[in-house]
């Protein structure tokens, strides 16, 4: 199998400069999770999470995790890695971030198949929305979710979301886009 360099967690000085850039982000605890700034040692699991749910090869799970977790350096928000309190296991990924074509942030949400229909997802996304609201404001930003994805659009309602069929008009995508804390 082969190893791809960007893919290893740094070393010695590059770790730890790695780690005091980590050190200023947000880090969040609910009752049951833990949220943070993804870390090399998350991609493993990121990867495995992409692959599940959208078919993504490895080079496209390395890009969007390099994206979101750029995010904190070049927007002020990105990818958190959700690990469940008890045991520090990885049981999914919340974002906050942008990627290419975005119109505007996007709170998104991607748990492992072992751990969905558990109540993290919103547990984890409720935290992240939050988060999202006292850095952007209500409704600067939303969820793009494809209509058949039942679970997601059911998270996005628990969260308060509202479906802003003007932009979905506007933007003639067949996701759904759901904006968090009212109109923009």
């Amino acid at each position: 199998m082969r190893i791809d360099r960007c893919t290893q967690p740094p070393s010695d000085k590059a770790a730890m400069a790695a780690e005091m850039a980590r050190e200023g982000l947000p880090v969040f605890e609910t009752e049951r999770l833990s949220l943070r700034a993804a870390c090399m040692d998350d991609f493993e699991a990121w990867a495995k999470t992409l692959e599940a749910g959208f078919g993504d090869n490895r080079q496209d799970a390395w890009d969007e995790f390099a994206n979101y977790s750029a995010g904190w350096v070049l927007h002020g928000h990105g990818l958190f890695t959700v690990l469940r309190r008890a045991d520090g296991q990885i049981v999914g990924f919340v974002i906050l971030g942008l990627e290419w074509g975005d119109y505007e942030p996007e709170l998104g949400y991607m748990f492992d198949p072992d751990f969905q229909q558990q109540g993290y997802a919103t547990e984890a996304a409720t935290a992240v929305r939050d988060y999202g609201f006292e850095l952007l404001g209500k409704g600067k930003f939303v969820s793009y979710i494809g209509p058949q994805n039942k679970a997601s659009n059911a998270i996005a309602a628990k969260l308060g979301a509202t479906r802003d069929r003007a932009k979905e008009k506007k933007l003639g995508f067949e996701d759904y886009c759901y904006r968090h804390g009212g109109a923009a």
